[in-house]
């Protein structure tokens, strides 16, 4: 199973960054936001992703370039150029990075990896974390036997509340509301449709939708205090995305 990443999109605004980061590249604890999505996911099993790149790709290209130094301790001789791992500490990914446009949607970057993703895959946006379980979403995408499966939890920052039209009733009568948490499990099928662009989220009132409803843990990096709030977490050991509920 493959997940995507949609990490093409503009420079963060969070003040404090360098400035044009791209926004999954933002530091959390001293690594890439990008860097802490993808290990929630190897928690879950996943190991080979497809970031879809875009606003300075060539920072993220960069990163996995020196991925496996950065992560380790290294003893470098300088008169012959030579570098010797002495503590192996990396991950076991299998990563492809594709500049999929800068200004190019959500829909449209993922049709444009299609042929690499495999019949069904997992997708996540570049800028959420969360606990989900990855497991119990394919789980449920199987047994609903739906195009697309979405994983909703309750809002966060500036998210604004997800209403399916064709349950409409049954969501107006919730007491809770529900967002999208950025994460979905799909089918190949489900972006071959040519009138299928823009957000992923304009797709889910259609009847080829499904609903995994996350009760845990969810949370947007928008804001300077998102931020912060995560490196305070992640500082404490207590970052539930490196959990799964």
């Amino acid at each position: 199973m493959k997940m995507i990443i949609l990490a093409g999109g503009q420079k963060s605004t969070i003040s404090g960054e360098p400035e044009g980061m791209p926004k999954p590249m933002l530091s959390i604890g001293g690594r890439p936001l990008l860097w802490h999505i993808m290990k929630h996911a190897s928690l879950c099993g996943i190991k080979e992703f497809i970031v879809c790149g875009g606003y300075k790709i060539d920072s993220i290209k960069d990163y996995f370039l020196d991925f496996y130094i950065y992560q380790s301790d290294i003893q470098v001789d300088t008169g012959n150029n030579t570098v010797k791992i002495l503590d192996k500490n990396t991950e076991e990914w299998n990563v492809t990075v594709v500049d999929t446009g800068i200004k190019t949607m959500p829909v449209e970057r993922i049709k444009k990896v299609l042929d690499i993703a495999g019949k069904e895959f997992l997708i996540s946006y570049g800028d959420c974390l969360s606990d989900i379980s990855l497991e119990r979403l394919q789980a449920a995408h199987k047994k609903e036997a739906k195009s697309i499966t979405v994983a909703v939890a309750k809002p966060s920052g500036r998210k604004m509340p997800l209403h399916f039209m064709r349950e409409e009733a049954k969501w107006k009568s919730s007491d809770k509301a529900w967002t999208s948490a950025g994460v979905f499990m799909a089918g190949k099928e489900a972006f071959t449709d040519e009138c299928c662009k823009g957000d992923i989220e304009d797709m889910l009132s259609q009847s080829s939708t499904a609903v995994y409803r996350h009760e845990g843990f969810f949370s947007t990096i928008e804001t300077l205090r998102d931020k912060a709030a995560a490196e305070e977490m992640w500082d404490k050991g207590i970052a539930p995305w490196m959990g799964i509920v």
